[in-house]
């Protein structure tokens, strides 16, 4: 979670982070939240109703494991000694990224690839732009 990193930035932001998740929330607090301080809240949405709304969809499973692009980016997590975590329940639904001005108007929407977030910096910068 390299948002976590960036916490400084995004209060001086004014920003409200949100995460959202679909899985239960004891697993996702011993898997992907263990050992974590996440300031922000963590929202449930068992039913996803907020991904459909934002559009996220499905991947398939010969998208997602069988490309060499994800099975990359676990062994550069390996070689840079950093956990992994625990997968959701449903590895084939993607998530996505949105920025949201103080209207609660879309200025930044980016639906992910299984291996694709943007970077934080990117984020970082539609906030700012988004607060003028």
């Amino acid at each position: 979670m390299k948002v976590l990193k960036y916490k400084r930035q995004l209060d001086e932001a004014d920003a409200s982070v949100v995460f959202v998740t679909f899985d239960d929330p004891e697993p996702v607090r011993r898997g992907l939240l263990a050992g974590l301080e996440v300031p922000y809240p963590v929202l449930v949405d068992r039913e996803r109703v907020a991904y459909r709304a934002w559009g996220l969809r499905r991947s398939s499973v010969a998208a997602i494991w069988l490309d060499p692009r994800v099975w990359a980016r676990y062994a550069a997590l390996v070689v840079r000694g950093e956990r992994l975590r625990r997968l959701g329940s449903d590895t084939l639904q993607l998530g996505g990224d949105f920025v949201l001005d103080g209207d609660g108007k879309v200025v930044y929407a980016r639906p992910q690839q299984r291996d694709d977030r943007p970077p934080v910096g990117e984020l970082l910068r539609m906030l700012r732009s988004a607060s003028r």
